[in-house]
């Protein structure tokens, strides 16, 4: 609740003597809204990233948090990490000796399962 909000709640608790909680009852937030949503619908050709990470073979792990998958793969030399930071939705990228991380936002889930599939 912002100030201005707070400050018209207080004045009218007061003014009509705690009536308006039962108006502002049915604007408030009743329960917690734990859920995450999940994007399946990516901006680019997931074909394409299998073939800059060095093909089907070249891949070993995918694990995904919410907004970052981290792949791991065999030969570092066949990852292709200019043309990666140029997909559309790859909002960054973190090469190690043995695997990479992407930053993808909410689809990181999705791509894993599509990398699993493929």
């Amino acid at each position: 609740m912002t100030g201005k909000n707070k400050f018209k709640y207080y004045f009218l608790l007061i003014s009509t003597f705690g009536l308006i909680k039962l108006r502002w009852k049915k604007y408030r937030q009743t329960e917690v809204k734990n859920k995450l949503t999940v994007k399946e619908q990516i901006d680019f050709d997931i074909n394409e990233l299998i073939q800059f990470l060095g093909g089907k073979d070249n891949i070993t792990n995918t694990i995904a948090t919410y907004s970052k998958i981290k792949i791991s793969f065999k030969d570092k030399s066949l990852i292709q990490s200019k043309k990666i930071q140029t997909l559309n939705g790859v909002s960054g990228m973190v090469l190690q000796s043995q695997s990479i991380t992407l930053v993808v936002g909410n689809n990181a889930k999705y791509i894993e399962q599509l990398l699993k599939e493929a």
